[in-house]
């Protein structure tokens, strides 16, 4: 596998991979990269109308493929409690899959998300992105950017902890928002009605305001936190 087409989206749960990134990984795998999921709680233990695991494992993968990403790596981080996981076990587990993949771009969370096991994830994911400071032998991280998830990223409380979510980076998704919102639906109890952000009305007008924003019909945003070369 080309070491530049590999992008690892590096995410807590179970769909945060879709929320977050549905639209640019398609297109990123229709332009002939690789996406790969790395989704350390994957089992989402506490989540509300979760359903068995093997459908929950079904889901996982019948998403991941309607947007042509790798089938996902789950990691078995508890969920709403990864707080109680010592910081380095998480560092480690993102730094393993660093080490194997050695992929160009890390996506992952804002530190300012509501969801803990989100803010965890983000500052796990800072420490490996630094592994090839650490070990000369491997490629360095070309990028890191941070996505927003709705009902975690808009939910959160911006200054109280951590600067909200200033996106800087537009990707225009207009031939593959379709995809990202089916890709969705094929996990059962994700999709809410409106209001809620997680709503396909809201989903569509998020990526409406995102591309208003750049000059295009639907964008994802993202915020770049550290890039090694112009381009």
């Amino acid at each position: 596998m080309p070491r530049n087409h590999v992008n690892l989206v590096i995410v807590a749960h179970p769909d945060d991979e879709i929320l977050g990134f549905g639209g640019t990984g398609a297109r990123l795998v229709a332009e002939g990269e690789t996406v790969q999921p790395i989704i350390l709680s994957g089992k989402a233990d506490a989540r509300t109308r979760r359903p068995a695991d093997q459908e929950l494992l079904d889901d996982m993968i019948a998403a991941t493929k309607r947007l042509g990403f790798r089938e996902p790596i789950l990691g078995d981080f508890p969920n709403i409690r990864m707080n109680n996981v010592d910081h380095l076990d998480v560092v480690r587990f993102v730094e393993s899959q660093v080490e194997r993949f050695s992929p160009r771009r890390l996506i992952t969370h804002h530190p300012s998300d509501l969801n803990d096991d989100h803010r965890i994830v983000f500052r796990a994911t800072l420490v490996a992105a630094r592994l090839s400071q650490r070990r000369p032998e491997l490629p360095p991280v070309e990028e890191l950017l941070l996505m927003e998830v709705p009902s975690s990223t808009d939910w959160g409380y911006g200054g109280a902890e951590a600067e909200p979510f200033k996106p800087d980076t537009f990707v225009d998704i207009g031939p593959h928002l379709e995809a990202k919102l089916e890709a969705l639906g094929c996990y059962r109890g994700v999709v809410r009605a409106p209001p809620h952000s997680r709503s396909l009305e809201a989903l569509r007008g998020l990526a409406t305001v995102r591309g208003a924003q750049a000059g295009m019909l639907y964008a994802e945003a993202f915020q770049t936190i550290y890039r090694r070369n112009l381009g």
